[in-house]
């Protein structure tokens, strides 16, 4: 048993490998990521950091137990204030998977049984609908704003990871300097942040890898029925998993064979093993019974002829043009189809053709692309979630762009960091801790990549294990102790790095122009049923925009229409433009430049026949957030404002103002790294 789990540590250890690999010299650059810096800096700021904490660990390793108490403590109290502060400064729209979900939990809130369509095509995500409800019913006694509730709620949940991952390392007796370390990664890290804004099921998984984990170990710690009542639990806690999130069955399969393992090492008698394994299928089939109740009571019943088959998802993630990503021409080819037989016959010929026309080279080569797009970018699609909000403070919106650049300069430093540490655990270490993580690794590896449709974030549940990977492996890392030789020489080092940086950011900046930044948007009633609203004859629609800066620009979606329209659009009581003539022509509208706040948009059918245009229609505001009894349609628009002339991506002093405190620090970092006799 030892060779065996040497063999998946290993195997897991080389799976990173790879993905340093693609992170470092080939990060996603399509589906709406933002720019990357060049490998050089990438390179030049993970050897930065890979300095900064090892400094980092001496120093904490001598501060007494008191002082490091009360730093944790001050760090812990940190997170919370920054968490409360990103809670209530944004809060989400909801789009695309999210918006059904709050639209029909809202329903659900208010008594109704009526299900929306898209839930008879994708059955797989009622459950979570049905958690929404039930958190919907006592929030809205309070408020009829009760998102930032939800974002509280949200983040306290995520927290249970680093409450989870604390328990860990002391346990492993590594609690100085571990407990820092992991709080101020969970602190900075931005996957924690913007999914706990996300109002979907990713903020609900990405705590349960360490959850469980620490579940186990405390169960381990026990005997008699106190074991039993924390293992079960711990089983219940996954089964929940299983049942809001189908992918988690990979962290339940992970349980199974730690039963095993744990038999073969004697923490488990024959009997405890059989037990857990009952245990284990006992609560995934109590969770599936209860969540088929509620499905009932809801009024929620399948329809097997609407809903895509398990098929849809593996033929969409053979499509080599979107490398295993979602794409809605695969979702439109099977949804058509009129009954359940023939949307799988459709999903098999989808599957046999493709795997024919790539071979066994093609395929490999796809899976490699898949491999790359579930491991290659550290922010998890943290910018891929939302394009709209409630609120958002006006400096973000207006600066999306440019702050996405560093914030992701600075993940993809950690993620690079992490990794290369987790690689140091995974083939040093051979606790049975270690091969958890390590079985999650390749079984949510091998789901995705191998077999199932493919995105960044699917890989979220193993970021908590990740980060206790690598603060395990920074202990196993060798300790520099540098001569004043070597310091001078590594310094200059650094300063060469340093300036290498600075041109090459200056580069990126000059060669990736921003010709228009979006200021307002409204995009959703278009994602797999899409709504419209019709205009009759001499009738007309007003929508309310907020508009976050100047803007200039302004387009609509008329649906296949020709009728005339006039569409106006004011400022309080100024009319800024006026535009005559057929809907479908009048689709990019050309303004005078407008200084940011409310706007007003007024479509008028001025024509003999109906109009129709592409409308949000929900129970709450897109721009208040606020509730409403009746549902109200919004029309879908994005604002812009289209530059004159191109702006860089960034400045030249901001790119020498970050580069020159990361250097600074790691020159600082490197005077810490001395010998103990001098």
């Amino acid at each position: 048993m030892k060779g065996v789990v040497k063999s998946v540590n290993w195997l897991a250890a080389a799976v990173l490998v790879v993905a340093v690999g693609m992170a470092w010299l080939q990060p996603i650059h399509f589906f709406g990521n933002p720019d990357w810096a060049s490998p050089v800096v990438q390179l030049a700021m993970v050897l930065g950091l890979l300095v900064m904490t090892m400094a980092g660990r001496q120093v904490l390793k001598q501060l007494s137990s008191r002082q490091y108490r009360w730093l944790l403590i001050g760090l812990v109290g940190l997170i919370a204030i920054v968490q409360m502060l990103i809670a209530t400064s944004f809060v989400d729209v909801a789009r695309a998977d999210p918006f059904f979900v709050r639209q029909q939990a809202l329903l659900l809130a208010r008594g109704s049984h009526h299900w929306q369509h898209y839930f008879m095509i994708y059955p797989n995500n009622v459950n979570f609908t049905l958690l929404v409800a039930n958190l919907f019913k006592p929030l809205m006694k309070l408020t009829q704003t009760p998102w930032v509730l939800l974002n509280v709620i949200r983040f306290i949940w995520i927290d249970t990871g680093l409450i989870s991952g604390l328990y860990l390392l002391n346990r492993w007796r590594y609690w100085q300097p571990g407990a820092v370390s992991f709080s101020l990664l969970w602190l900075v890290s931005v996957p924690v942040a913007a999914f706990g804004l996300f109002a979907y099921t990713d903020a609900l998984v990405l705590p349960l890898l360490p959850d469980s984990l620490a579940l186990l170990t405390l169960g381990l710690s026990l005997t008699g029925w106190r074991r039993w009542g924390v293992l079960i639990g711990d089983g219940l806690l996954v089964a929940v998993g299983v049942v809001m999130k189908t992918n988690l069955i990979v962290l339940w399969l992970t349980l199974v064979l730690m039963g095993i393992i744990l038999w073969w090492q004697r923490q488990f008698s024959g009997r405890q093993m059989l037990g857990w394994l009952v245990s284990l299928v006992m609560t995934l089939g109590v969770m599936f019974a209860v969540m088929r109740t509620a499905q009932q009571q809801a009024g929620y019943t399948r329809q097997a002829d609407a809903a895509l088959p398990a098929t849809s998802w593996i033929a969409m993630s053979l499509n080599p043009q979107s490398s295993g990503e979602y794409r809605h021409d695969d979702f439109a080819r099977v949804n058509q189809m009129p009954t359940a037989a023939a949307k799988r016959q459709q999903t098999q010929q989808i599957i046999q053709q493709r795997l024919h026309q790539m071979g066994v080279t093609g395929t490999l080569v796809h899976l490699l692309k898949k491999m790359r797009v579930f491991w290659a970018t550290g922010d998890f699609d943290s910018f891929k979630l939302t394009t709209q909000w409630i609120r958002a403070p006006r400096w973000y919106l207006n600066h999306q762009r440019q702050l996405q650049f560093w914030l992701v300069l600075m993940t993809q430093t950690i993620y690079l960091t992490m990794l290369v540490q987790a690689i140091v655990t995974l083939m040093k270490r051979r606790e049975w801790a270690v091969t958890f993580v390590a079985l999650a690794i390749l079984g949510l590896t091998a789901f995705h990549v191998g077999l199932w449709e493919v995105e960044g974030r699917y890989a979220l549940p193993l970021l908590p294990g990740l980060m206790l990977l690598s603060i395990v492996g920074g202990r196993e890392l060798p300790v520099w102790h540098l001569n004043r030789v070597m310091r001078r020489q590594l310094t200059w080092l650094v300063v060469v790095l340093a300036a290498i940086s600075v041109v090459s950011l200056w580069q990126t900046s000059q060669a990736t122009r921003i010709t228009d930044v979006v200021r307002g948007n409204q995009g959703n009633g278009r994602y797999v049923v899409s709504t419209v609203q019709k205009i009759g004859p001499g009738h007309a629609v007003t929508t309310p925009l907020a508009v976050s800066g100047k803007s200039n620009v302004l387009r609509l979606k008329p649906v296949a229409t020709h009728g005339r329209v006039t569409i106006t659009l004011t400022k309080g009581a100024h009319v800024v433009k006026r535009w005559r003539g057929s809907a479908n022509e009048l689709t990019t509208l050309n303004y005078p430049l407008t200084a940011a706040g409310n706007l007003r948009l007024a479509i008028k059918n001025i024509g003999q026949t109906p109009v129709r245009y592409g409308v949000m229609a929900a129970n709450y505001s897109p721009l208040t957030g606020r509730v409403t009894a009746k549902r109200h349609a919004y029309l879908q628009v994005v604002i812009k404002q289209q530059f004159i002339k191109p702006h860089a991506l960034t400045t030249g002093a901001a790119s020498l103002a970050v580069v020159g405190c990361v250097a600074l620090a790691t020159i600082l970092a490197l005077g810490r790294l001395r010998p103990e006799t001098e």
